[in-house]
């Protein structure tokens, strides 16, 4: 405001806007985490140190795909942290959680040894005994024999063993003698 001697005044006036354009800061994002699935699951609980965030002006919203504490699936998993300040400005971490699977399958109900005498006329024997099963803490891609019941053994000791694989490529074998 500018007043002459006789009293006459003008009046001019500007505006200075301020603008936030520094993104919030995320701090203390944990380093890629590996863990081995927890026994009996696909899976495993993992735990870890959640960042923090802070801001020049305010942080308005801080959110995360996952949480410490949370159940994780076999494979990699990333887990990304965001911070928005007042002003709208962005900010993103993240880091990965691999779960890996070293849980071989089990294979139940494996027959004993099985004794018999050859069948009458023939240099062999019908064999014949109830499958085992296998399971798995993920999933069995297969389960295989290499003899099915029913079939004819030669005269002597013939190994039939069961191979069980998960989706993994874990394995377990369990044998019995014919």
């Amino acid at each position: 405001t500018a007043v002459d001697a006789a009293g006459n005044q003008t009046t001019a006036s500007f505006t200075v806007t301020i603008t936030d354009d520094e993104a919030p800061a995320i701090a203390g994002t944990p380093a890629n985490i590996t863990q081995t699935a927890d026994a009996g699951q696909c899976g495993a609980v993992v735990n870890y140190t959640a960042p923090t965030s802070t801001d020049n002006c305010a942080v308005t919203s801080f959110t995360s795909t996952h949480d410490s504490g949370d159940t994780f699936a076999v494979g990699t998993t990333t887990v990304t942290y965001t911070a928005v300040d007042a002003a709208g400005n962005q900010t993103t971490s993240s880091f990965t959680v691999t779960v890996t699977d070293d849980e071989a399958p089990a294979i139940a109900g494996m027959p004993t040894n099985i004794n018999i005498s050859n069948d009458a006329g023939i240099c062999g024997a019908v064999a014949t005994w109830t499958d085992p099963t296998a399971t798995d803490n993920c999933s069995v891609a297969s389960f295989t024999g290499t003899h099915a019941s029913g079939t004819t053994f030669a005269v002597g000791t013939t190994t039939v063993t069961y191979t069980a694989v998960d989706v993994n490529g874990n394995q377990s074998t369990a044998s019995f003698t014919v």
